[in-house]
């Protein structure tokens, strides 16, 4: 019997256009009379996971900034707080690149110098709480996650620069086609999905697990019933057991459906 799912959003949950396949709203409650939990697994900040599920908060975990700050029912229960020395460190590496933008994410509020990755960010299709910064010292709260902004295209460019530098000091994941999510060692949303398995008493037998993007892969391995969608690269394909379909045709949804009898 399933007794948790988790799903990453942007590709996944998330059609190309950024909107929620709304279907779910209509599983939430059903899954929640059946005791099972439902995760909603992202590299996203949270005040943007809880704008999706504003209405339904009660039946949703979030888990945000790619397993760095986990939420359930209003109360804190993991968080990763990166060291300034480490972020120093990261913020240097990256002022070395051309043409990409620092992005700083608190657990309330994600910080940026860079007008382009604000006005992205701050857009419908996200519902970021963002500020523009003129410094790292403007941040008056703990940081969590860095994240790098690669327009040039983050597998191509900045990611096989920095995971040289990086690796074995952080985690470093691109998540999405244009994206670098950087947090603390030993962190990730298969880490994140452990505490939650452990804490309620859950087996991966017992768990469905849905992602198509590298940062997704720990929390496939966690998971027996995991999925990658159908676009995912075939190096997030080969983590999972099953693949789920296309995002802009409800494939998780379907699968949610297909698994577990509501």
């Amino acid at each position: 019997m399933i007794k948790l799912i988790a799903t990453d959003m942007d590709g996944t949950l998330l059609k190309d256009n950024k909107e929620i396949d709304s279907e779910i709203y209509e599983l939430l409650p059903k899954m929640k009379q059946k005791n099972i939990h439902f995760v909603a697994a992202s590299g996203r900040q949270r005040p943007s996971l809880e704008k999706s599920f504003e209405h339904y908060l009660e039946d949703v975990t979030i888990l945000a900034e790619n397993g760095a700050y986990v939420v359930h029912n209003g109360e804190e229960i993991y968080s990763s707080v990166m060291s300034k020395e480490l972020i120093d460190f990261i913020t240097e590496e990256i002022k070395k690149l051309n043409n990409v933008g620092i992005l700083y994410c608190g657990k309330h509020c994600c910080y940026t110098p860079y007008i382009e990755c604000y006005n992205t960010l701050a857009s419908p299709k996200f519902h970021y709480n963002i500020k523009l910064i003129n410094h790292f010292d403007d941040i008056k709260e703990d940081i969590i996650k860095v994240s790098l902004v690669d327009p040039q295209g983050a597998s191509r460019y900045s990611f096989p620069i920095l995971e040289k530098i990086l690796k074995g000091k952080v985690e470093i994941a691109v998540s999405g086609f244009d994206c670098i999510d950087i947090v603390n060692k030993g962190v990730s949303k298969g880490n994140a999905i452990e505490i939650l398995q452990k804490k309620w008493n859950i087996m991966p037998e017992e768990t469905m697990t849905f992602g198509d993007n590298y940062n997704d892969i720990e929390m496939l391995q966690q998971a027996k019933y995991s999925f990658a969608m159908a676009h995912s690269e075939q190096g997030v394909k080969k983590c999972a057991n099953y693949i789920a379909g296309d995002n802009n045709e409800g494939a998780v949804v379907a699968q949610i459906k297909k698994f577990v009898n509501i």
